[in-house]
């Protein structure tokens, strides 16, 4: 079901901050919820690069992209922990950021798009299909 469908979500109010949720939305199935940001931290895959990424709650006035739908644990972050850190080169990334990823990313288990097209076996299939 698309996220704007889903009516029975759980509103900003009755989050808790650092826990773990099970969400719907753009780019991931589980995220950190940090209001300060009003947002879930969140691993997402682009272009095969796998990094911290956040998706702002439903409710938020902009960038809505996330519905929270069940709560899974207390995450070992603390909400205050998963800070943005700039360089000097003007990159960003997040503290601990290769922890945050290994934590969510057992939830969130094997995509198949975290594999190069060529790797995925699907999309062999397509292609052997095309070519017959």
């Amino acid at each position: 079901m698309a996220t704007k469908e889903i009516k029975d979500y759980i509103k900003m109010d009755d989050l808790k901050a650092g826990y773990l949720y099970k969400i719907s939305a753009r780019n991931a199935a589980y995220g950190i919820w940090i209001p300060e940001r009003l947002a879930f931290a969140i691993s997402r895959i682009k272009f095969g690069n796998n990094y911290i990424f956040e998706e702002h709650h439903w409710d938020c006035e902009a960038f809505a992209t996330a519905k929270p739908l069940e709560e899974i644990e207390r995450s070992p972050f603390g909400a205050d922990e998963i800070k943005i850190y700039y360089s000097e080169g003007g990159f960003f990334g997040y503290n601990d950021e290769e922890a945050l990823l290994k934590y969510l990313n057992e939830f969130e288990g094997e995509r198949d798009y975290l594999k190069p097209a060529y790797m995925n076996p699907k999309w062999l299939q397509k292609m052997y299909d095309e070519i017959e």
